[in-house]
């Protein structure tokens, strides 16, 4: 069996995967009379593929329980994938490089800092949502034909994540 440990979100060790999400250490601007700080391109988005245009969706998600079972991964080729938790919670990504299939041995998971989200490229192989509290919502940006799109291959054995 193995065991993937959750680590802290950080650009650099994510940076293969997709984009982290976070203002943090930002320089923000003034807009709407000084009312509002604004935070931009924080990230790109690859999600215009397929069919239909983008879409903003919300996931509401229950709590994962801990060891969890990885026992499959999927990836999505036509649009990139955005998870933005609205609230303070963290969550946990699960991800790996791959081609066709996925590259197993560089299973790497990572814990979010509250109010972090993340982008996941075009054709990332990742596990699906992995939230840490029952009910945490987030706004899910992805491409408008995310059903066809979605190619999921079964693990090649037990593969566990650790509690984060």
């Amino acid at each position: 069996m193995r065991r993937v440990i959750a680590r802290p979100l950080q650009e650099a060790a994510f940076e293969g995967f997709g984009t982290v999400i976070d203002a943090t250490g930002r320089a923000p601007e003034a807009i709407n009379e000084g009312t509002t700080q604004r935070y931009a391109d924080l990230a790109a988005l690859d999600v215009r593929g397929g069919e239909r245009d983008p879409v903003i969706g919300i996931y509401v998600s229950r709590a994962r329980a801990f060891p969890l079972r990885l026992a499959k991964l999927e990836r999505h080729r036509q649009a990139a994938q955005a998870f933005l938790p609205l609230g303070g919670h963290r969550f946990v990504i699960v991800v790996a490089e791959g081609g066709e299939l996925p590259r197993w041995d560089t299973l790497q998971a990572f814990i979010t800092a509250p109010g972090q989200g993340v982008s996941l490229r075009r054709g990332c192989w990742h596990h699906g949502l992995v939230a840490l509290g029952d009910g945490d919502r987030f706004a899910v940006i992805e491409g408008g034909d995310y059903r066809r799109d979605t190619e999921e291959v079964a693990a090649p054995g037990v593969i566990e994540l650790a509690a984060p």
